[in-house]
């Protein structure tokens, strides 16, 4: 297939500057008394970065914060220059950046609308025929005329992703808005991202959801450092993504003078982390919030977290996970922030987790739980398959089912007349 994008040794370089004057008179004092030092040091977002993109693949870019994933994707929509290399673009570029970015809170939403198509080439008339598409998608019908101030987040983000990705481009790059709206309007979006690959447009998608990397993408750009680390296959570069976690993690506990020790304080599975905070306990508890570590599918579960901080932190992140024995993903959920959600984060404390109800088929399972810092980076401490549950069917299966979720299947069968 032809290449519709590529990027031959794109480097990026910005200058960083470190009390810098504000004012003509601090500029004038510092200069006269030699102590002008304006502080600027270079840092290279990107270096010799080289791939490719063929027309109607689907590739994906993960890594950590910082790893230089924004950048690449501003010089691959044409807003800013590599230092050194050269992309080259065989053909219109989309993006859904910073969505809405450009809406203006007083018009409404079609007008909104209607200057974003005018503003990525088209002509009124064009944009005229795709709005009542683009409307319906949106679900705006009783609210498009109306101050787009007056949008609830959900609205907003709506209309801004349904207005990016109807308007006619060769190939989208896609940031991290695959998170808009409620769990169906996902559904909505990713199938629309699928039906522009089944109508010959290739797409760029970063995200830090891997299970989403793993399903939309033919394949992976791993980052780190702004440098590429592979590009493959989704499941060797997400075990790339993996190792480099952990590698990042065990440098930060060389800087602290601590040592890793993949089994630290554990009876099964797998514990990793510098400890700068720590899971103390965890406790599986049922509807009567007794201890457990088997319970009936579709019955209820919380999961209680005690957590320990070992040195001053202002904030942290956490994930909370049940994976099958074969580690499929059954279940995630994850704070991005523990300060936003809870408030001031105290030295030691006890998260909760409540699931109404559990329907699994019966098997082996896990709850793996992780403390991240703010920016991902590496892992404070991250318990892996440390954390069994059984789950039992109440009453013995009729038909043989297969899957994760427990759905019992009702079958009947009448003769043909």
């Amino acid at each position: 297939m032809p290449e519709i994008l590529i990027a031959e040794g794109v480097s990026k370089r910005f200058k960083l500057h470190r009390n810098r004057p504000t004012t003509l008179k601090e500029t004038v004092i510092r200069r006269l008394t030699g102590r002008y030092d304006n502080g600027s040091t270079t840092y290279w977002a990107l270096r010799d970065v080289s791939f490719s993109l063929e027309q109607g693949r689907r590739l994906g870019i993960i890594g950590h914060n910082g790893a230089g994933k924004s950048t690449l994707l501003r010089l691959v929509c044409g807003l800013g220059r590599p230092t050194k290399g050269e992309i080259r673009r065989m053909g219109h570029v989309g993006s859904l950046l910073e969505l809405g970015s450009g809406f203006n809170p007083e018009m409404t939403g079609r007008e909104n609308l209607m200057t974003g198509g005018i503003l990525s080439g088209l002509t009124k008339g064009q944009v005229t025929a795709s709005q009542d598409e683009i409307i319906a998608f949106a679900e705006l019908e009783e609210f498009i005329d109306q101050p787009v101030r007056t949008y609830s987040t959900g609205m907003y983000l709506r209309l801004a992703f349904a207005t990016a990705i109807h308007f006619d481009s060769d190939f989208l790059v896609v940031d991290e808005v695959l998170a808009v709206g409620d769990s169906r309007f996902k559904q909505k979006c990713q199938q629309r991202l699928r039906l522009l690959r089944i109508s010959g447009k290739s797409l760029i998608i970063v995200s830090h959801d891997l299970e989403q990397i793993r399903a939309l993408c033919d394949e992976v750009l791993v980052l780190e450092e702004g440098r590429v680390e592979i590009q493959g296959n989704p499941e060797d570069a997400i075990k790339c993504y993996a190792d480099l976690m952990r590698r990042r993690t065990e440098r930060r506990a060389a800087e602290l003078g601590i040592a890793i020790r993949p089994n630290l304080k554990t009876e099964q599975g797998i514990r990793l982390g510098t400890q700068e905070a720590t899971i103390c306990a965890v406790h599986l508890l049922d509807g009567e919030n007794r201890n457990i570590d088997h319970l009936i599918s579709g019955s209820s579960l919380a999961i209680e977290i005690e957590y320990l901080v070992q040195r001053p932190l202002p904030d942290m992140a956490l994930t909370l996970g049940i994976f099958s024995e074969n580690n499929v993903k059954c279940f995630e959920t994850s704070i991005a922030s523990i300060r936003t959600t809870f408030g001031q984060l105290a030295e030691k404390g006890t998260f909760r987790c409540h699931l109404p109800e559990l329907p699994l088929l019966a098997g082996r399972y896990y709850v793996n739980l992780s403390l991240h810092p703010m920016d991902w980076s590496y892992v404070y401490d991250n318990h892996w398959q440390m954390h069994p549950l059984q789950v039992m069917n109440e009453k013995t299966m009729l038909a043989y089912v297969s899957g994760v979720v427990l759905v019992r299947p009702d079958w009947s069968f009448r003769t043909k007349e």
